[in-house]
């Protein structure tokens, strides 16, 4: 994934699933001696630095909260159709649905 040479961090498919079942158990901003343990702990699977542990965390949360947003708007907007919709198909009149601008008297009298 990572070009030879790089000087980003490129996290082994080990850490991705540690850092990631440690995320899901709760583990949401880690602390200075916490990021050295799982630092220590992964450079077990690949080369880490502790800077790398803090800002896997602090992405992944701003990714979820990302997610969660994008979810939750749909799901509003989703809502929202079917309220117009609900309005609409509930009104009286088949007429009053279709009514068109055009088909209306003018809004002022005209003059001649």
């Amino acid at each position: 994934m990572c070009p030879a040479g790089s000087s980003r961090w490129c996290p082994t498919p080990e850490q991705v699933m540690i850092l990631e079942e440690m995320y899901r158990s709760g583990v949401k901003t880690p602390n200075a001696t916490q990021i050295q343990q799982i630092t220590s702990h992964l450079s077990f699977y690949g080369k880490i630095e502790g800077k790398n542990v803090f800002y896997w965390f602090q992405n992944h949360k701003a990714r979820e909260r990302q997610k969660l947003r994008r979810k939750l708007t749909k799901q509003l907007q989703l809502q929202q159709q079917q309220l117009f919709h609900h309005y609409f198909d509930s009104l009286p009149s088949p007429a009053f649905q279709h009514h068109s601008y055009y088909n209306s008297p003018p809004p002022f009298p005209q003059v001649t």
